[in-house]
C-alpha cells in the first residue's frame, strides 16, 4: 500500500508522535528518559530546529517543532530515532526495531493552534494518571522549562509572548482540552502502560518489556492469560 504524503506546515512547525514498536516501551527507567532527552539536545544544537513543547511518555513522544530551511523533518527523526534505536538495542541486548515506523506528524499553521497543541501536550502525564494537573509532578515534560528562569530543553520565548505573561500560562494549563491533537490512542482501550509493568512484574520474573520478549512462546502465552484477567478489572 502506497504511503500517503504528510501534509507540509507553511510555518515548518509540526506537532509529532513518535510510538513504540508493537507498542512496547520506549523507555524502561529513568536513564532512558535522560539519554532521549540528550539525544534532543544534541540534534538540536546540531540541526539547528527549535522545540516549542515535549512529553516523554512510557510508549511514546510528543513534540513540537520548528525546522530550518536547511534541513527536512525526515532528517531530523531519522537522526533522533536511529541513534537511540542503537543506543536502547545495545543496552538491552535486543535487536529490531524500537519506533513503530514512521512518525506521526500534523502541520502547526497558526497561534492558536500552537498554544492548543502545547496544552495538549502538557496534559498527557495528566490524562494517564500520572500526576493531577500539569506540573504537579512529571518531570519528562516541558512544562517545566516554562515556569523556571532557565528555559531548558525548549524554546519557551514565542509561546510566553504570544500570552503576554508567565501567568497566562497558568492559566491556559488550568482548563483540560476537549480535543484530541495526534491522539493516537483514542480509538484503543488499554490498560496504562505502567500498570501494565507492575502487572507483569508480579506474575513473572521480568523486570522489564524487553525481558518479557526474551521468554518462551509458551511461557509469553500463560502470563499473557493471566494478564488478560487482571486486565478485565480495568473495563478495557
Amino acid at each position: 500500500m502506497a504511503r500517503h504524503a504528510r501534509k507540509k506546515s507553511s510555518t515548518q512547525t509540526y506537532h509529532v508522535v513518535i510510538k513504540g514498536a508493537d507498542r512496547q516501551l520506549l523507555f524502561e527507567e529513568s536513564k532512558d528518559y535522560i539519554k532521549y532527552l540528550d539525544i534532543l539536545e544534541f540534534y538540536k544544537d546540531q540541526l539547528k530546529f527549535e522545540i516549542y513543547a515535549y512529553c516523554l511518555m512510557s510508549n511514546h513522544v510528543h513534540l513540537l517543532l520548528r525546522h530550518p530551511n536547511t534541513v527536512s523533518l525526515e532528517s531530523i527523526f531519522r537522526h533522533i530515532n536511529t541513534t537511540y534505536a542503537c543506543w536502547f538495542n545495545a543496552k538491552y541486548d535486543r535487536t529490531g526495531f524500537v519506533q513503530d515506523g514512521r512518525y506521526y506528524s500534523e502541520p502547526v499553521d497558526s497561534d492558536n493552534a500552537l498554544l492548543t497543541i502545547v496544552r495538549y501536550i502538557h496534559y498527557n502525564p495528566s490524562k494517564a494518571g500520572l500526576e493531577n494537573f500539569p506540573g504537579s509532578g512529571y518531570q519528562w515534560s516541558s512544562f517545566n522549562d516554562y515556569t523556571r528562569k532557565t528555559a531548558g530543553l525548549t524554546d519557551t520565548a514565542l509561546v510566553l509572548r504570544l500570552l503576554d505573561t508567565p501567568e497566562q500560562f497558568l492559566a491556559m494549563h488550568r482548563i483540560a482540552p476537549s480535543n484530541d491533537c495526534l491522539d493516537i490512542h483514542k480509538f484503543r482501550k488499554r490498560i496504562p502502560d505502567d500498570v501494565a509493568k507492575d502487572i507483569i512484574q508480579q506474575i513473572c520474573s521480568c523486570d522489564s518489556a524487553t525481558d518479557f520478549q526474551k521468554l518462551s512462546t509458551l511461557e509469553r502465552n500463560k502470563i499473557l492469560f493471566y494478564y488478560t484477567k487482571e486486565a478485565s478489572r480495568f473495563g478495557r
